[in-house]
């Protein structure tokens, strides 16, 4: 028995990247409104296609969202891993989500995506204390804290847990 078997769950596995820039604010995408009444931002990044390794999943995804281009080995290993669920089409979608650290000079973000609701997508760079309180979160001071923590150049051995995220009930 399993959870997929029984429920009809998907699991996917996720790259995502935080990218800091020179003023201490981080990139975010996504602005949909929500019915519960917020504008929902999340790190740049997506889906790992199978057999693609993760750095090569976030350095692909970073293109595809933004038009940044970074050499994969650049990224290095995962720094932090969270767990997001939500319930699209009402079935239970579970992705856990590697993140990558980067810092890069701010600059103009650019979609380069034929995913039809990506085109809807914006950009926002958010002071380092917002990240993660417009995404459903649930311990957003983790996200913060661990951002301080690689911003201040103490990247962990292993990847840290930043806990879970749900997803807010979008407007059709």
């Amino acid at each position: 028995m399993s959870i997929e078997t029984e429920t009809g769950a998907t699991l996917r596995i996720a790259a995502r990247v935080i990218l800091l820039d020179q003023h201490d604010t981080v990139l975010h995408v996504g602005g949909g409104k929500c019915l519960d009444g917020i504008t929902r931002w999340f790190l740049p990044g997506g889906g790992v296609d199978p057999d693609e390794a993760i750095a090569v999943a976030a350095a692909r995804e970073l293109v595809e969202e933004t038009g940044l281009r970074i050499d994969p080995v650049a990224l290095g290993d995962p720094v932090g891993y969270g767990t997001f669920v939500g319930f699209p089409e009402g079935r239970l979608f579970v992705q856990k989500n590697w993140l990558f650290f980067h810092r890069t000079e701010r600059f103009e973000p650019r979609l380069n995506s034929d995913i039809a609701y990506e085109q809807d997508f914006t950009f926002e760079w958010f002071p380092i204390d917002q990240c993660g309180t417009s995404d459903g979160t649930v311990r957003p001071d983790l996200l913060i804290d661990f951002v301080k923590r690689l911003r201040d150049g103490d990247t962990p051995d292993e990847p840290v847990n930043i806990g879970g995220a749900f997803s807010p009930r979008f407007v059709n």
